[in-house]
This record gives structure tokens, C-alpha cells and sequence, in this order.
């Protein structure tokens, strides 16, 4: 905040500081979501990390397959 905007300043008009006021409410109350924000994104980021992996291990094992199939096809008992 700026010098200038403190609401100790007696030169701010009263117009000015209520509008100020009314910004660091608004501040405040952004601050007091924002951990919840946060524990929400970080728990969606883990659930997304985790079918990520799922799905890696699944086009793994069809990769695999998908190897010994086409080795089957080259090389006929």
C-alpha cells in the first residue's frame, strides 16, 4: 500500500478512504479463501497424478501385449 493510501493519511478524502477500506476488505476476505483454493487445486493435482499414472500403466501393459502379439505374427510355431 502506498504512503499516500494509508487511512491514517488526514489529507485522504473520505470518498478515498472508504474506497480503500472497502479494498482491504475485499483483500482480506480473498486471503481468507485462499487456503482452502489451494487445498482444493493440490488435491485435484494429486487425484489427476494418480489416474495419470493409471492410465500410463495401462498403455504400458497394452504396449506389451500389443509386442508379443506382432512377435507371435514375425515368428509362427
Amino acid at each position: 500500500m502506498k504512503q499516500s493510501e494509508s487511512l491514517d493519511n488526514p489529507e485522504m478524502s473520505p470518498e478515498a478512504r472508504k474506497q480503500l477500506q472497502s479494498r482491504i476488505a475485499a483483500n482480506k476476505s480473498d486471503l481468507e479463501w485462499l487456503p482452502t483454493e489451494v487445498q482444493q487445486r493440490q488435491a485435484a493435482e494429486q487425484e489427476a497424478e494418480e489416474q495419470l499414472r493409471t492410465e500410463q500403466a495401462k498403455l504400458g501393459a497394452l504396449e506389451d501385449r500389443l509386442d508379443r502379439m506382432e512377435k507371435e505374427l514375425d515368428n509362427p510355431h
